[in-house]
């Protein structure tokens, strides 16, 4: 995250680029459009009789010509016709008015994207010379990464800031990390960086060239060193915003019409003006004729004018589309204004009541004065919202499926919230501990992961459901009322939250090593990134803890180990994964164990001992554990705990995201040099672990004899200093011992929740028939699981998997 000596823009100047960009962009566009003569095709869609966006084409204004023209000639001629002039002026008034609202209808829906932009470019000219940007109005440079924000890390006004795509612009210089999606065409700005490609394109991925110091990707013999992977100093060749914008300028008239749209034009222009209007013309002309030739033997006939002339043109003026035009301009124009003016009025309702939705409890209002100042802005085409190009009101009017693509931000939270805590009891001393709580009453409220008891090994699984303020993105609150008999269980998980994932001091190294593992999980088809750290500190808050209890502890340390999993390995070893089709897509997370090492304040800067708090995937954090905290005391991962730990921990990673947390003291921490290095274990790191966790707390399943367990004295070295006989701070194989022998305290499962206003909108939709949709990326489980939360069927043929970036994949392996 060194920044020195990069050049960067400053936030005028970047914002005045910005504005010329657009600006340049915008006329490019506009002389394109004249030169080929598409600036004046919006006559053509006005009055071209096969345009489906005209009411009135120019075969139908050509006959309302005629006839009143004709009316106004024959009242001139025969006088005993006078009163037809009227009728003839009245004609072409009507004419000359649908023909204006046409013309003017179909001009504003061409221009309309390009009004808009010079409204925002009009707004963009006015501040980019006053704005005065500060480093605490961009997100924080470790904000967790979220889909639906996408942010990079620039240099502006001399400070790394972390900037949205959309106000990137050509010459800012950002940082890239590895892993990370360049936002445009982008050059290497320094020479010394020589082993990152010289080169990106838009939506390439950065990814360092390894191979000079890795020859095997995904599997290495023994634990080694691997240096984090740089971010790499880039200087962008082109504004990332021009690719959005010149789409949406170039496709805005590509849009399909609506479908009263096409209705109007189905019955307006086909059936009526095309069929209807000659079928009537003929009809008339031959009865005329026959009248004339034949009744008038037995009849008195009129003048020949009246009979040829003035009786088919009475005949054609109820077909004619005198004022459709402007009703159909007016009342669209309308539609949209009300739209826009209304607000939905909701009463309050407690915040964790369950989320049902009552109709009765909204309620449409909007101003008088609000709804005529919108409806003239639709009229004259300068409204906030493009009411022409995406007609709001014929889009909810005809909607009959709603499909929305992914969740995160969307649908739900932009991040999880804790759902689910994990850890492990001791039955008999909680219960003894609270002996008063009645025990059918203790054991219903209670949520055992297994069902049963272990009456041999003396464990129990505990489960703990959290319910999420829908009308928070943050706040929680335990569904169990009596969580807090367990408070022993949960105030170091709490104490580890506090200290490692939601440690200000650690963001920094995570984003990192983050970035290291995205580049590494490049190279794997069954693992995804980690991005399963997220802010925890409400469920640290529920648990007791307040914002400062971490003030007594200091940062010292930051260990970070990963390995690799090999595909064939995942089916063979997860019994869940053989459980499913072979065709359902599967991902974990990438195993990884991020440690901080941490001295308390009050003991002064002399002594060595660190307090050792480790978190990440359960799989690699189980393997360095050789006790879990049942609560009271320390009993020996056993393995019947190890597998209860293990199916829980794959089962919610299928469809959730899984943190565990371990802890153990430290009195002889390693060389800090070890922060700036990652460690990497081979696939099958068992034995490692094998050799060198050992607990010293008795194991009841080696006994010969399960009677009860007698008070036994033991020493603690072996769980602090490990077995090196010669402790060297600075050998790999030591760094990698100070992470073993630690304490399983628990784990937590985190979610992304369904916005409150969505559950209701989909049930709301379900009522007026109208069909959600929910396209997301994710897997048929995690899908599965988020549906559900919404209300929507998630049975039988209710998913559609894509097709994965295979291609992607084999472009960045060299090897291939």
């Amino acid at each position: 995250m060194v920044t020195e000596g990069l050049p960067g823009l400053t936030t005028t100047e970047a914002l005045r680029i910005l504005y010329n960009e657009i600006s340049k962009l915008r006329n490019d566009i506009k002389e394109q459009q004249t030169q080929g003569g598409k600036d004046k095709l919006w006559i053509q869609d006005a009055l071209k009789y096969n345009s489906p966006f005209t009411s009135i084409c120019w075969i139908t204004a050509l006959i309302i010509f005629v006839c009143g023209f004709t009316l106004i000639i024959i009242s001139f001629v025969y006088d005993e016709l006078w009163y037809l002039f009227d009728d003839g002026i009245l004609l072409l008034v009507l004419l000359i008015i649908n023909l204006a609202t046409v013309l003017w209808d179909n001009k504003l829906r061409h221009e309309e994207m390009f009004i808009k932009l010079d409204h925002v470019m009009k707004k963009l000219n006015y501040y980019k010379d006053k704005c005065i940007w500060k480093k605490d109005n961009y997100p924080h440079l470790c904000m967790p990464y979220s889909p639906s924000v996408t942010l990079q890390w620039t240099q502006r006004d001399g400070v790394l800031v972390n900037l949205p795509w959309a106000l990137l612009v050509k010459g800012d210089v950002v940082l890239l990390k590895p892993g990370q999606t360049s936002p445009c065409h982008v050059s290497r700005l320094r020479e010394k960086d020589k082993w990152a490609p010289a080169e990106l394109t838009r939506w390439e991925i950065f990814n360092p060239d390894i191979s000079s110091s890795m020859t095997n990707k995904t599997t290495v013999p023994t634990m080694v060193s691997r240096n984090p992977l740089k971010n790499v100093a880039y200087i962008l060749n082109e504004t990332p915003y021009l690719n959005n914008l010149k789409l949406a300028l170039e496709l805005s008239q590509k849009r399909p019409c609506s479908f009263y749209t096409k209705c109007l034009y189905l019955l307006q222009i086909i059936f009526i003006q095309k069929f209807a209007l000659a079928s009537f013309l003929g009809s008339i002309v031959l009865t005329v004729w026959w009248r004339w030739s034949y009744i008038t033997l037995w009849l008195k006939s009129g003048s020949w004018v009246s009979m040829f002339i003035v009786i088919p043109i009475s005949v054609l003026i109820p077909l004619l589309p005198l004022m459709l035009p402007i009703a159909w301009a007016l009342m669209t124009c309308y539609g949209n204004a009300v739209l826009q003016s209304s607000t939905i009025v909701q009463k309050n309702k407690d915040i964790f009541e369950e989320t049902e939705t009552e109709v009765k409890n909204h309620s449409l209002e909007f101003s008088l004065e609000y709804l005529w100042k919108n409806f003239y802005s639709c009229v004259l085409g300068n409204a906030n919202f493009l009411h022409r190009s995406t007609n709001l009101l014929h889009v909810m009017g005809s909607v009959t499926a709603l499909c929305c693509v992914d969740k995160k931000g969307i649908l739900s939270w932009p991040n999880p919230t804790a759902e689910k805590v994990f850890f492990l009891q001791n039955p008999s001393k909680s219960s003894s501990r609270s002996s008063f709580v009645d025990h059918n009453c203790k054991e219903t409220q209670r949520k055992c992961y297994d069902g049963s008891l272990h009456t041999q090994e003396n464990y129990a699984v505990e489960v703990l459901d959290l319910t999420h303020d829908r009308g928070s993105a943050w706040r929680l609150q335990f569904d169990d009322a009596s969580w807090s008999n367990h408070i022993s269980s949960l105030k170091p998980l709490g104490l580890a939250v506090l200290l490692n994932t939601c440690n200000p001091s650690t963001h920094a190294h995570y984003a990192q090593f983050c970035a290291h593992v995205s580049c590494q999980a490049l190279y794997s088809e069954v693992l995804v990134p980690v991005t399963n750290r997220r802010c925890l500190c409400e469920l640290a808050r529920q648990i007791g803890f307040s914002e400062s209890a971490d003030d007594i502890f200091e940062l010292q340390l930051q260990l970070s180990t990963y390995r690799h999993v090999q595909a064939d390995a995942v089916r063979r070893d997860i019994k869940f994964a053989r459980s499913l089709p072979n065709t359902t897509k599967l991902k974990f997370p990438f195993p990884h164990m991020v440690c901080v090492g941490l001295r308390e304040r009050s003991i002064g800067k002399a002594a060595t001992s660190l307090q050792l708090f480790s978190q990440g995937t359960a799989d690699i954090i189980l393997d360095a554990c050789i006790d879990f905290w049942d609560g009271h005391d320390l009993s020996p991962v056993s393995p019947s705990v190890r597998k209860k730990v293990l199916d829980f921990y794959q089962r919610n990673s299928l469809t959730a995201y899984c943190t565990a947390f371990s802890y153990r003291p430290l009195p002889l921490p390693p060389d800090k040099s070890f922060s700036e290095i990652y460690l990497e274990l081979p696939a099958d790191c068992r034995k490692l672990y094998s050799k060198l966790c050992r607990s010293p707390t008795p194991h009841p399943w080696t006994s010969n004899t399960h009677s009860v367990r007698q008070p036994q004295f033991h020493s603690s070295d072996s769980l602090l200093f490990g077995d090196c006989n010669e402790y060297n701070s600075k050998d790999v194989s030591c760094c990698f011992e100070t992470q073993c022998n630690q304490i399983f305290l628990g784990m937590v499962t985190m979610q992304y929740q369904p916005q409150y206003d969505m559950v209701q909108l989909i049930e709301l939709l379900e009522r007026a028939c109208i069909r959600f949709v929910h396209f997301s990326k994710e897997n048929e489980l995690r899908s599965r699981v988020f549906s559900e939360k919404m209300g929507l069927e998630s049975g039988w043929n209710c998913h559609i998997s894509l097709l994965g970036d295979s291609q992607t994949r084999t472009r960045l392996d060299p090897s291939t």
